[in-house]
């Protein structure tokens, strides 16, 4: 069950020093998929990852900080919560926490109808660091939507968020459904696989036209839905006999080869 938790709970100026305190507790829960999802809500760890959030407009539900932290200029500081620094460590992913965590809402995202889209959709993508590099990668190219598809993880997961440095706040990022799939299918004719193979290389697509890149699992290569979904595959050409990139880095060379591309539009 979610713990109920509202700023009045921890309103008091004195440093929180209780593991049972229920901003503690409630900061904590959060450190499970099915609670972020319950209370819609997620955490955000770090100086520079917080103030990034802030930056982007996000409004946080509760700021946290490790006793004898100093973090000036930091908006919303003087209503954040002081909490003891070993209880403060119980609330972070991080083994060597920066003394800072806050918590958001799940930003608000809808299906970004624009004239010339540039979509990605992470096909089974399950490890944290890759996917949200993947996601900074295309925020920072200009994708106007992510979508995850069954059997990727959760990309609220802490080390999602931390690798995505920001992106949450930044670009639309949501699960497929049909209808999105149907949606992508009528303004994508170009639905480009990255793929091993061969294929033609990235820069020998016209990525100027509306297009979907789907980006699959290393590991696990593509689904079905992908293999099915794409109207064409391309590979990255590699020496030195590698045969392979993550999917991080695979998406994002892709993707910064289409936002080269797109500069000319």
């Amino acid at each position: 069950m979610p713990v109920q938790f509202s700023l009045t709970d921890a309103s008091s100026g004195d440093v929180i020093r209780s593991a049972s305190n229920r901003l503690v507790r409630y900061i904590r829960s959060l450190q499970r998929r099915s609670v972020r999802h319950e209370e819609r809500a997620f955490v955000v760890e770090g100086d520079r990852a917080v103030r990034d959030a802030l930056a982007s407009g996000a409004s946080p539900i509760v700021i946290a900080l490790r006793e004898a932290e100093s973090f000036p200029n930091l908006e919303g500081g003087e209503s954040a919560k002081v909490v003891a620094a070993d209880i403060f460590q119980t609330l972070c992913d991080t083994v060597h926490p920066q003394g800072i965590v806050a918590v958001f809402p799940f930003p608000t995202h809808v299906f970004a109808d624009v004239g010339t889209p540039l979509y990605v959709i992470a096909d089974r993508i399950g490890d944290p660091g890759n996917l949200g590099t993947l996601l900074r990668s295309a925020a920072a190219a200009g994708v106007d939507s992510v979508f995850l598809s069954p059997g990727s993880v959760d990309h609220y997961n802490p080390k999602v968020v931390r690798a995505a440095m920001g992106a949450h706040f930044r670009i639309p990022i949501m699960p497929t459904s049909p209808e999105i799939v149907d949606r992508i299918a009528g303004q994508c004719e170009l639905r480009v696989l990255a793929d091993l193979g061969d294929f033609a290389a990235p820069d020998e697509v016209d990525w100027r036209a509306a297009a979907t890149l789907i980006v699959t699992s290393e590991t696990a290569g593509p689904s079905e839905f992908a293999i099915g979904f794409a109207t064409r595959s391309v590979t990255i050409p590699m020496r030195s006999g590698m045969e392979s990139l993550n999917a991080a880095v695979a998406g994002s060379v892709i993707l910064f080869e289409a936002a080269r591309q797109r500069r000319t539009m």
